[in-house]
């Protein structure tokens, strides 16, 4: 004979999204997005190199208010370093300290250049390189921001 119960079995349901399927989806996503994001940022950087307003250095230009004076900051190379050019020339003791992954210094505005440095260590006018630069005299700041070297666009895929 057959035995039966009122009394339901109750079963539980297996969960379709578990913990580790939830952490592989994100690490797919994350790879992928990191993964598109390389050429996406380069296409990006190629294109404001394209754009950007070129000082006689070739280097990109930036207007700035250096101590309540207009100025324009061109960031541009002398034999392969950095050599920022600013105009109108800074007073006598202004310095410019420049932070990059290349490295990192306070240059002298050099006369005879007619530009800030040039940097001790040498960078590829073709890369693009993000700043972080102060203008200072006697421990006071007088501009600061962060730019980007946009190096020389190469031309040859017009």
């Amino acid at each position: 004979m057959h035995t039966f119960s009122d009394e339901p079995i109750l079963v539980k349901p297996t969960s379709r999204s578990t913990w580790k399927r939830r952490l592989g989806i994100a690490l797919a996503l994350f790879i992928t997005g990191a993964v598109l994001y390389i050429p996406l940022e380069k296409a990006r950087m190629e294109e404001l190199a394209h754009e950007a307003k070129r000082g006689a250095h070739q280097g990109a230009l930036y207007d700035l208010s250096v101590d309540g004076v207009p100025s324009t900051l061109e960031l541009s190379w002398l034999k392969g370093r950095f050599a920022p050019v600013l105009d109108p020339a800074p007073a006598e003791g202004v310095t410019l300290r420049l932070q990059s992954s290349p490295g990192s210094e306070t240059l002298r505005w050099n006369p005879e250049a007619k530009c800030f440095g040039p940097a001790s260590f040498a960078v590829d006018p073709y890369s693009h390189y993000k700043l972080r630069l102060r203008l200072e005299k006697d421990g006071r700041t007088l501009w600061r921001d962060t730019l980007w070297v946009l190096g020389v666009h190469d031309a040859h895929d017009h």
